[in-house]
């Protein structure tokens, strides 16, 4: 072709392409502010040129292709950075909360709570037999037992409510991938002829989102189609294909991979990063340390007053009592874990004395009886420290079906203890204070209850004799605030393992210290998102540079396709008028 017909074919492929980058700036000013849009531009190309009379003659321009403008790199490295802001920001948000609840601030703050039961144990032994002062010192102590109570059911509220947010965030991801595979089999359907701009927006914006929950990566087909998979290379989606997450495991909240063979692969300890890696790493690490360090603050409490409590007497000895902490085998020996013993490890071998009163006051028998206590391998079962007592006159003493020891005294007779030297008394909770091993568990004695008279602020003098104006046990107790004590401290890492440590200081030390470490901790996760936050506001200022639509470019480009048009229009009215001339000649 040559001549005006030539002229003709150029102007109307020319009109064709300036409708088509009219049509493209029209899409990108349409979608100016749909997130996950990037902007598109059509691809003008000259034609291959046609020999005519010797010469090569261009023939005009054609619309190449309609280019996606994205940095596929910049898009990783925004996804990536976001997922991380997203996981700080899901624990920064449960960190306030876990803050919250502790108050210390308030009257009611275990701190304030602890120091005013070491001041109540002073004013008892100030004035030993005055009932308002036990009255008060129990009613407080309640208080104390109910704040780390409620702190403990705290701990799993917050555990419930972030189980329950991985549920979410689980169902969350199985919708989204699978709609990343039907966007996919649209993809490849889609791009036998030409690529799909739009759906791979689509498709991207998918991806993010996911990434905004589990930490992935994604691989690009020779198909166009886009395979995902995330923690432990398990597969997320492959081609038109997806597959799920659930919740499992022994306690059902363990995030698990399904296979196609219906196979569960436990992924929960290689998440990462997302909102799901914010929510494990605060319920599996931060939260359940803190748990497991509240308990032992509480373990220790519960048995350091309970050790020095059991060496007191109140102002009347025992008619009958039941330890409070049971065995599970009364055949093994008390300082073995095999017998069940909630505080086996604190038994060493020793003795403790038994006195036996008649109804006068008078101590029986001659003097104590002398309980020996023997915590190594072969020693002390709660059968055999039952015949012990059993055997001593006027008294009498079993191991109930529980797993507990009773002991009773002859009708006109009572008991009482001191001197113990093995802590058995403490260990299996006679003539104790608190009851329970932790924060979810610790309450007041039964005894205690029943009779504040019991509350032991004397000591057994080497007579036997008991003094009601005796305070030394009392003072005793009180100086425990002092006292340096071995307090467990735990680190929790989901993916190496909880490991339990130790630390050597006072019982209100140590709070202290958990409290200030929750606040670094708060601080550091608050940091992390804060930086991560800049590096995502950085990335997406870059990626909009790149990817995002102008309107004063696209206004631009609007007027230089609007003139093209024109121009070819006019080259087309230029050979009409050019045709007539020609033909009138003839």
């Amino acid at each position: 072709m040559s001549g005006l017909g030539l002229v003709f074919s150029i102007a109307r492929d020319a009109l064709a392409a300036q409708q088509n980058g009219i049509d493209v700036t029209a899409h990108n000013v349409a979608n100016v502010d749909t997130p996950g849009y990037c902007r598109q531009r059509a691809v003008h190309e000259a034609k291959e040129p046609a020999p005519y009379g010797g010469l090569m003659f261009g023939r005009g321009v054609d619309t190449a292709q309609v280019l996606r403008i994205s940095d596929q790199f910049i898009e990783n490295r925004l996804m990536r950075q976001n997922s991380n802001m997203l996981s700080y920001k899901e624990m920064e948000n449960y960190m306030q909360v876990l803050e919250g609840v502790f108050s210390e601030d308030s009257e009611t703050s275990v701190s304030s709570l602890i120091a005013d039961f070491w001041n109540l144990w002073h004013d008892v032994a100030n004035n030993p037999s005055g009932t308002s002062e036990r009255i008060a010192l129990y009613e407080h102590s309640i208080s104390v037992a109910q704040q780390f109570k409620s702190l403990s059911r705290d701990f799993g509220d917050i555990e419930t409510d972030l189980t329950q947010a991985v549920s979410s965030g689980i169902n969350r991801i199985n919708e989204i991938t699978a709609e990343i595979a039907d966007v996919n089999a649209e993809v490849v359907r889609s791009e036998s002829g030409a690529i799909a701009n739009d759906m791979r927006d689509k498709r991207n914006a998918l991806v993010s989102e996911l990434a905004g929950y589990i930490d992935v990566k994604t691989f690009e087909q020779s198909n166009g189609s886009l395979s995902i998979i995330t923690a432990r290379g398990c597969v997320l989606v492959q081609g038109n294909e997806s597959y799920d997450l659930v919740l499992g495991g022994d306690n059902g909240d363990r995030v698990q991979w399904s296979g196609s063979g219906g196979s569960a692969v436990d992924i929960t300890n290689y998440i990462n990063t997302g909102k799901l890696g914010g929510w494990l790493d605060m319920r599996d690490e931060i939260a359940a340390k803190y748990k497991s360090d509240l308990d032992a603050l509480a373990r220790e409490l519960i048995w350091t007053v309970n050790q020095q409590h059991s060496l007191g007497v109140g102002l009347e000895a025992f008619s009958s009592v039941k330890g409070s902490y049971a065995v599970s085998d009364s055949s093994k020996e008390l300082g073995s874990e095999d017998c069940g013993l909630e505080y086996y490890d604190k038994l060493s071998s020793g003795t403790f004395n038994l006195w036996v009163y008649d109804s006068d006051g008078n101590v029986v028998n001659g003097g104590p009886t002398s309980i020996t206590i023997d915590a190594d391998t072969g020693g002390t079962t709660l059968t055999s420290l039952a015949a012990q007592i059993d055997a001593i006159d006027d008294i009498s003493a079993s191991v109930t079906s529980d797993g507990k020891l009773r002991i009773d005294a002859d009708s006109g007779y009572t008991f009482a203890f001191s001197d113990d030297t093995s802590n058995v008394l403490a260990a299996i909770g006679i003539n104790t204070f608190f009851t329970g091993v932790g924060a979810g568990t610790i309450g007041l004695s039964d005894v205690i209850t029943s009779d504040k008279n019991y509350i032991s602020a004397a000591r057994i003098h080497s007579d036997g004799s008991i003094a009601a104006g005796d305070n030394k046990n009392a003072l005793a107790i009180a100086d425990l605030q002092y006292k340096l004590v071995d307090i467990a401290q735990w680190t929790c890492d989901r993916r190496n393992g909880n490991t339990q440590g130790c630390i050597r200081t006072t019982i209100e030390d140590y709070y202290h210290a958990l409290v200030g470490s929750m606040g670094i901790t708060s601080a550091s996760v608050s940091r992390g998102r804060s930086f991560n936050e800049g590096m995502v506001n950085k990335l997406r200022e870059l990626r909009d540079s790149i990817s995002a639509v102008s309107l004063d470019e696209e206004m631009t480009n609007l007027i230089k396709y609007q003139h093209a048009y024109a121009a070819a229009a006019k080259l087309i009215t230029a050979s009409d008028e050019m045709l007539e001339t020609l033909l009138e000649t003839k």
